[in-house]
């Protein structure tokens, strides 16, 4: 489906909850106190109209470079950095849907995902997006870019979206070997190594794709209870974190494993394994790197994985009154700076021992 480009030079007024879109103009919903929020001194505000009152949760973030990042959430909330996070420009969209997930392949080219089905795509770096397609009535989840032509996009209601022609055409992939009752709602999606995909969602479901989605094989769940919320992969395993603290690591083997490299990747059998993360508290996203070194971000704070396997307790990253929770994490491809973003509006930086994290700004 091919819709009209929005461009943020000429954004309308937004129906947003929380907005006025002039002086003396009546809220959609009433403000019955101002919030407790830090000034936003670096962020710069666009002149489009739109007084903000509260502070929007933040659930998507990802960076390019040590410099360049974006941030998204509530209402419509994206925000771009050039400098590492010192200084933040709004970028406004013509509506307010919640930014869900945000996927840059480089400083230009990315894509976006709403609460309401908008796959936005970018080609300027965030200048201007296009609404390339829409899932009418369904929460997108996650999306993970392979290059400028070639994307997957999950959500509700076993939603699996395909791209190869940079976001014109999208196609729908079946999960064709789910046997569950209700239609699950699909949270995370990723790539290994070998060029495997994985997606993970609600009933503890994990399906894995070696043909670019064309067909995905649904593994069996360990703990149907299991509300899976993202997945990262490094080399041939994947680990994937949970509600009530679940993780999951699973491991596809590798070339390496059998004698001549020979072994073909509709052989490998997987095996899944149920991690203790130390904690009951929801997690949300995870980052790692090639040696499965990351971390994972939620409920009041982090945890460390070192190899794919957790080596910390849930670490805070904030001593502010309240309930802290964190939504999405980015690792700088240069420095190897984590950047996390949550409730309220927080986005702050840390490294890998998260010792002394650096707020960078309370949007």
């Amino acid at each position: 489906m091919n819709l009209p480009v929005f461009k943020f030079a000429h954004a309308a007024a937004a129906a947003g909850v929380l907005y006025f879109s002039q002086p003396g103009a009546l809220a959609e919903q009433a403000v019955l106190s101002p919030p407790d929020i830090s000034p936003r001194s670096n962020i710069e505000m666009p002149t489009d109209g739109r007084v903000r009152f509260v502070p929007d949760n933040l659930f998507a973030v990802d960076f390019v470079s040590d410099s360049v990042g974006w941030a998204g959430g509530y209402y419509g909330t994206l925000l771009k950095t050039e400098d590492g996070g010192g200084h933040w420009k709004r970028e406004p969209l013509p509506f307010t849907d919640l930014i869900r997930r945000i996927d840059f392949v480089d400083e230009a080219v990315g894509i976006a995902v709403t609460s309401r089905g908008k796959i936005l795509r970018s080609e300027d770096g965030g200048a201007h997006w296009e609404v390339v397609h829409v899932e009418p009535g369904i929460n997108l989840r996650d999306v993970y870019c392979l290059d400028a032509q070639t994307a997957w996009v999950v959500g509700h209601e076993a939603t699996v979206l395909h791209t190869s022609d940079g976001g014109k055409t999208w196609q729908t992939q079946a999960l064709s070997g789910y046997q569950g009752r209700d239609l699950p709602r699909l949270n995370g999606i990723t790539r290994l190594e070998d060029g495997r995909l994985v997606l993970v969602g609600e009933f503890g479901l994990i399906a894995s794709s070696i043909d670019d989605g064309l067909s995905w094989e649904v593994l069996d769940a360990p703990d149907a209870s299991v509300t899976f919320t993202a997945v990262d992969a490094w080399r041939s395993e994947a680990l994937i974190s949970g509600l009530g603290g679940k993780l999951t690591m699973v491991r596809f083997g590798s070339d390496s494993d059998v004698e001549g490299g020979s072994e073909r990747l509709e052989d490998r059998v997987p095996t899944i394994t149920a991690l203790s993360s130390g904690t009951d508290a929801h997690l949300f996203d995870l980052t790692l790197d090639q040696d499965g070194d990351g971390v994972i971000v939620g409920q009041g704070g982090v945890v460390r994985v070192k190899a794919g396997l957790p080596v910390s307790e849930l670490l805070p990253l904030e001593s502010k009154p309240g309930f802290l929770w964190y939504g999405g994490i980015s690792k700088t491809s240069e420095h190897g700076w984590y950047i996390v973003v949550g409730a309220n509006g927080a986005v702050l930086k840390t490294e890998f021992d998260v010792s002394d994290p650096e707020p960078l700004v309370r949007w």
